[in-house]
């Protein structure tokens, strides 16, 4: 129990103050106990730093895996809005998990962004497989058009990682625009190509 809330209250200073910006005395003082106890479960603040980052990414690999199989009778098409939506509902409603990412993602301490880049890019590879294995099945179903996977799976993490980024800038409403008018353009991307008679 103390170790998951030294990780709770580490996500939450890590997103708002950044890895430099947090001491070992404030996050015992958060938690509610000494210094010297955070060390009988985390060797240092960088051990800390790890564990929250790792956490944060395989809770939104189980989110997103979790959620397509709940979909998974839908067709393509409403898949592919709920793939764009629960990234959106992340952004949204989960906001100390979307800031921690964003500002590790866009502004990794410099100590930390080899290996940063390296755990994003191991999320993408488990997301990627996830994706490819919808890309198939439509393709295989004729749900889509018979598109080259590897630009398949660029354009939907640009989409996601885009609007990720966008919701930083727009009121709500306009990003709510935006969003949709990003699924109806990456469905024509996708849709079938209607054969000239």
């Amino acid at each position: 129990m103390s170790k998951d809330k030294i990780l709770s209250e580490s996500l939450r200073l890590f997103a708002s103050k950044g890895y430099e910006g947090t001491a070992l005395s404030e996050l015992a003082e958060q938690v509610g106990m000494k210094k010297a106890s955070i060390y009988s479960h985390f060797k240092n603040k960088e051990e800390i730093f790890w564990a929250v980052i790792d956490r944060a990414y395989q809770d939104e690999i189980d989110k997103f895996s979790q959620g397509m199989k709940e979909v998974q009778q839908l067709s393509f098409r409403e898949r592919l809005h709920f793939m764009i939506d629960q990234h959106v509902h992340f952004y949204k409603e989960n906001d100390v998990n979307a800031t921690l990412w964003r500002r590790m993602t866009l502004f990794p301490p410099e100590a930390f962004r080899e290996g940063l880049k390296a755990k994003l890019l191991e999320y993408e590879q488990q997301f990627n497989t996830l994706l490819e294995k919808e890309l198939q099945v439509a393709i295989e179903e004729k749900e889509i058009s018979d598109i080259d996977l590897d630009t398949g799976l660029a354009m939907i993490l640009c989409i996601v990682d885009g609007l990720f980024v966008e919701y930083s800038y727009y009121d709500e409403n306009e990003f709510n625009e935006r969003v949709e008018a990003v699924k109806k353009m990456t469905w024509r991307s996708f849709a079938p190509k209607v054969e000239e008679g």
